[in-house]
């Protein structure tokens, strides 16, 4: 179902459709396919799955996802979470899967770690970022890597959720169920993240020429020609070019390993807490954690991403003639300090000598 021909099969059936309703293109796509192909072989209507008594949807799901796990496992898995969706989006039942390892349905999938990818390190990632093509697409990239979120969060993202920050050096953003789709099945409300200095600035200069009428409902990224929201195939797009152009194999960077360049440099920084490497991800957090640590203190948040340091690396080189330019012109404005004392004392005495003649022709 490639060439949105999916979106026509979707479109046949009503459930489906408001089951998938606002869902990433990618998720969509993937989602739909799954379920045509396992409804395709047992011959019947989704719908007509889904009203079934939960054990036997269940079995005639695991039949099917069998026959898979062997040649593609991963398939197998990917189908098993779109046949779970699909179903537990009625009333919210959910299938009744054996969850414990060793259980009959039990299906474990080791993903192995893809051997060529690249995750950037902060200073490949500002080389790619000065390789994008316009102003909108180094806001994007800036916003990814400073903020690390999900890419579906760039797609659902409207003016309105930063239009009243415009005057402030730092972006505070609530992430939320309804910009990152994926906290929905994490029983997750929100989290916090941060943009700032580099980010926060172009993200103002592009708001500035983008949106001049200020709309609030406005996608704040969107494609010049639809003005449609900006899809996670196109930002895949802008990564792969960036990287191409910074000297980067763009076969071995994609979009989520800028999360994971996010991730890198939380766990590099020294001094922050765990759990706050965790929600700034947008993870759950283990056990009991999750109930004591307190995500709406912003303060303390905002204090614990700043220790993280997003800002470009000044070269040392660069960083020397800035300090020479320093001294050079602290060392001037004491000579300048010192010459404007000198010329005051002397405007002084000469303030006595002619006071002085005034009072001996009088």
């Amino acid at each position: 179902m490639r060439n949105k021909k999916y979106e026509e099969w979707i479109k046949q059936y009503p459930e489906v459709e408001l089951w998938l309703k606002n869902r990433p293109e990618n998720t969509r796509r993937a989602f739909a396919e799954k379920l045509r192909d396992f409804t395709t072989a047992i011959c019947m209507f989704p719908e007509e799955w889904r009203s079934l008594d939960k054990f036997k949807a269940r079995d005639l799901a695991w039949q099917y996802i069998q026959t898979k796990i062997k040649n593609n496992p991963s398939v197998a898995a990917g189908t098993l979470t779109a046949l779970k969706s699909f179903y537990r989006y009625k009333n919210g039942e959910t299938l009744p899967f054996d969850s414990a390892r060793g259980g009959k349905n039990y299906l474990h999938v080791r993903r192995k770690k893809v051997e060529h990818e690249h995750i950037p390190s902060k200073k490949e990632m500002y080389q790619i970022i000065d390789c994008a093509g316009n102003l909108r697409d180094k806001s994007i990239l800036l916003f990814l890597f400073q903020t690390g979120c999900r890419v579906n969060v760039i797609q659902h993202l409207k003016l309105k959720h930063i239009i009243d920050q415009l005057d402030r050096d730092t972006f505070t953003l609530k992430i939320t169920p309804d910009l990152d789709f994926k906290l929905r099945s994490r029983d997750i409300s929100f989290y916090y993240t941060f943009l700032n200095g580099e980010g926060a600035e172009t993200l103002k200069r592009y708001v500035a020429l983008a949106h001049k009428k200020m709309n609030p409902e406005a996608n704040l990224f969107y494609t010049r020609k639809s003005r449609k929201a900006i899809s996670e195939t196109f930002i895949l797009r802008i990564v792969k070019n960036a990287a191409k152009k910074a000297g980067i194999n763009e076969q071995n960077v994609w979009t989520h390993l800028i999360r994971k360049s996010f991730r890198k440099i939380l766990r590099q920084t020294e001094g922050l807490d765990d759990d706050d490497r965790e929600a700034f991800m947008g993870h759950t957090l283990p056990g009991s954690r999750q109930n004591y640590y307190d995500s709406k203190d912003i303060e303390t948040l905002l204090a614990a991403y700043r220790k993280c340091n997003f800002m470009r690396e000044v070269p040392k080189s660069e960083f020397e003639k800035l300090r020479d330019q320093l001294t050079n012109e602290r060392t001037q404005r004491a000579l300048n300090e010192e010459t404007i004392s000198r010329m005051q004392g002397e405007i002084a005495d000469l303030k006595k000598i002619v006071q002085s003649m005034i009072d001996k022709k009088a």
